[in-house]
């Protein structure tokens, strides 16, 4: 049962791929599949994986389409001007068997094989490599210590089924990953690259409670007998139900409202925030300001958003989405800051492209390195 799901999965998108109607993520999502299985692919050589565009690659994913309906390769075209009710039928049955394939092949290699973030032929003489943005997927850890991957449908759902009472889940989100968890109280919660969610089975009864490490953005449903708690870092987060996000990667703790109302708790010290205003606990005082919502919510959205960012704050986003580590850092003056705004979905590459016109330096990528020159 759950093959045949994930070969519904894999059809209906390839159908929206076909069609033209896939988002950029889900476009991604076709493509990374694809660059993975042809790297098998002896008869292809690394000239022309190295040469090749999207626009190829999706004409080859047409051709295999195309060659399950004819036995053999027809011009694409074809595809375009077909209308009979059996010519879709046979079309259907081609999907479907290129998607239950693809399903296979991806099987075959998973668990212990699955890349994020893949690296690919460069397309340009600029860099050795490129790499394409990470993806939707997390890691849980149950209460018995067995670990399951997660892909798709990109959420977690409380499942009663598989409860252990008393116990706490953890999900565990990696570098160039992205998913979202829907806790048992309807708690919405995506989570950031490299980032951990421990949630228990069940609630109590007067409250709940979670713990954050690295970046969440909370749509905590309305329960006022019930306050929902988030530790990080030291910090406790209390509401009764509201949407903000959460930044602990590091010691101090960034919360930003969005709507309703947060109160804020460190070592004794206790604020609350309104809709608009960030606090940000340090050492031994919470500062509450103003915050950029548009900035702080971006990755939410599938965005780089920069307004005022250091070169390092930018290089620290950008390697945990793509999973690669910068090199010669030091040669940028850290004291300049930069404004712009950059897909998610967007390869390593042009990323780069467009920060060295704002840096005036030349990057390269070799391998799962960034230098900068």
């Amino acid at each position: 049962m759950k093959e045949q799901e994930s070969s519904d999965q894999a059809k209906a998108l390839l159908k929206k791929y076909l069609a033209g109607q896939c988002t950029a993520a889900e476009e991604q999502q076709v493509l990374r599949w694809f660059y993975t299985l042809d790297q098998s692919d002896k008869e292809q050589s690394q000239e022309e994986l190295t040469n090749e565009t999207p626009p190829h690659l999706a004409s080859r994913i047409n051709a295999r389409l195309d060659a399950q309906l004819f036995d053999e390769p027809t011009p694409i075209k074809r595809l375009t001007w077909m209308r009979s009710k059996w010519m879709v039928a046979a079309l259907m049955m081609a999907v479907s068997g290129f998607s239950f394939w693809l399903y296979q092949r991806m099987s075959s290699t998973a668990p212990t094989t699955m890349t994020l973030a893949a690296e690919i032929p460069s397309q340009s003489k600029t860099f050795h490599n490129d790499i394409l943005p990470g993806g939707h997927y997390a890691k849980i850890i149950t209460p018995t210590g067995k670990e399951q991957q997660l892909a798709d449908p990109f959420v977690q759902q409380h499942n009663p089924a598989t409860e252990i009472a008393g116990k706490n889940f953890r999900v565990d989100v990696p570098k160039a990953g992205t998913y979202m968890v829907i806790l048992e109280d309807g708690t919405k919660v995506w989570l950031n690259s490299l980032t951990q969610l421990s949630y228990p089975t069940h609630f109590e009864a007067d409250q709940r409670q979670v713990t954050l490490t690295g970046e969440a953005y909370f749509k905590v449903a309305k329960d006022a007998s019930r306050p929902f708690r988030i530790n990080a870092n030291g910090t406790t987060i209390e509401v009764l139900g509201t949407t903000f996000n959460v930044n602990a990667y590091e010691k101090e703790v960034s919360t930003s409202l969005v709507e309703g109302s947060v109160k804020i708790v460190k070592e004794g010290k206790q604020t609350i925030i309104k809709p608009g205003e960030q606090a940000t606990t340090l050492a031994n005082d919470i500062q509450v300001k103003l915050s950029d919502l548009t900035k702080n919510t971006a990755w939410q959205r599938e965005e780089f958003y920069f307004d005022g960012n250091n070169f390092n704050d930018i290089t620290q986003q950008i390697a945990r989405w793509y999973n690669v580590e910068f090199e010669n850092i030091e040669a940028m003056n850290n004291s300049s800051t930069y404004k712009g705004s950059i897909s998610r979905n967007s390869k390593l590459s042009e990323v780069l492209q467009i920060l060295a016109l704002a840096t005036g330096r030349k990057f390269d990528i070799n391998g799962r390195k960034v230098l900068v020159q």
